[in-house]
């Protein structure tokens, strides 16, 4: 694994804002795992970029360049990532890729695992925003939109256009807005003799 700053950095090199982006990016990690999925803070935070352009006085940052950002099983990685924040809280995270993917571990043990060209996470409202050829994938079932929200919090996912025009045609360019779901079946114990 890289280290966490093995990037070159486009600031000065005060160890106190080394222990602080860590700790912002750690608290990133956190907002976006908050209440779904398996969780250790105590756990490093490996980032990997290309470039990267800190802030320190807005806390803002980008990372650009075959990103990679790992925290024990969650792992993220696009060719952008911008983080914002306000007074010391998160507000954003958005990850831009062809495709940017978010993998990680449930509380129960399973996969979680989606890409689209675009991810934003909304802190205020612990929201997983999916755009442009979006898939969400556990399991036991494949989501597949344009659009796909994941509430982290309440464990909802609401994929497509609500306001699309009814009637359209499936066989235009408007069939890509469709909802996809594939459902998988438990798979059934082998019968005891």
């Amino acid at each position: 694994m890289t280290s966490l700053f093995s990037q070159t950095l486009s600031f000065s090199s005060n160890i106190s804002s080394y222990r602080n982006i860590g700790l912002f990016i750690g608290l990133i990690l956190l907002g976006l795992q908050e209440n779904t999925l398996a969780v250790n803070i105590d756990e490093e935070v490996f980032i990997s970029a290309d470039y990267m352009s800190f802030n320190i006085e807005s806390g803002n940052s980008v990372y650009t360049g075959n990103v990679k950002i790992t925290q024990g099983e969650l792992l993220l990685t696009g060719d952008k990532i911008t983080v914002k924040q306000e007074n010391n809280v998160l507000k954003r995270v958005t990850i831009i890729g062809k495709p940017a993917r978010y993998n990680d571990i449930t509380e129960d043990g399973e996969p979680v695992s989606a890409q689209s060209e675009q991810m934003d996470y909304i802190a205020s409202q612990n929201k997983l925003i999916l755009t442009i050829n979006a898939v969400l994938e556990q399991p036991d079932h494949r989501v597949s939109s344009q659009t796909i929200i994941y509430d982290t919090e309440k464990r909802i996912i609401i994929a497509g256009d609500q306001n699309k025009p009814e009637g359209l045609n499936a066989n235009t360019d408007n069939n890509k807005q469709r909802v996809n779901i594939t459902l998988t079946p438990a798979k059934k114990s082998p019968a005891k003799e």
